[in-house]
């Protein structure tokens, strides 16, 4: 992790989706990836965090919504969670 941009972890603050395909991107130990595609409608290429999002989707660890969303800033419920995993 990289905390937030003013430098505090802020560890009592609910994990969003967006960040967990970061945190599973940096774990992965951040490999080249080029996204070719906006695979979710609600995370486009300006979200600071599309390249990882894409990244997890291309490698089957999200498949977001049945409507075709991720919902990036939705908190990750312990189910979620395990399915990231």
């Amino acid at each position: 992790t990289t905390g937030w941009p003013d430098g505090t972890f802020r560890p009592v603050t609910p994990v969003a989706r967006d960040a967990m395909a970061a945190f599973l991107y940096r774990l992965a130990g951040s490999p080249a990836y080029t996204p070719t595609k906006q695979t979710f409608s609600d995370v486009d290429p300006s979200n600071m965090y599309y390249k990882e999002i894409e990244w997890a989707a291309a490698n089957g660890i999200t498949t977001g919504w049945p409507d075709g969303t991720f919902r990036p800033v939705t908190p990750v419920a312990r189910d979620a969670m395990a399915a990231f995993l």
